[in-house]
């Protein structure tokens, strides 16, 4: 392993697991519990999940078409 790939890893890991303030979850804790939620059925917990997917695709297709830079 290189030493950028080595410093990409320790970013992902504190991206995901480090809370962005004290006393404020970890984002990998967060994402557990929404996907708790879908797995759950709860319908509030899959309409937020398919929404960001939803936004999501329809930002990738709208730079790929050249619509945003």
């Amino acid at each position: 392993m290189t030493e950028d790939e080595r410093t990409k890893l320790d970013e992902l890991h504190d991206f995901f697991l480090k809370p962005r303030a004290p006393g404020k979850p970890s984002r990998a804790s967060q994402i557990d519990d929404l996907l708790e939620a879908v797995r759950a059925g709860k319908l509030t917990g899959r309409v937020i999940l398919w929404v960001a997917g939803a936004i999501i695709a329809l930002v990738g297709a709208a730079k790929g078409l050249g619509f945003m830079k």
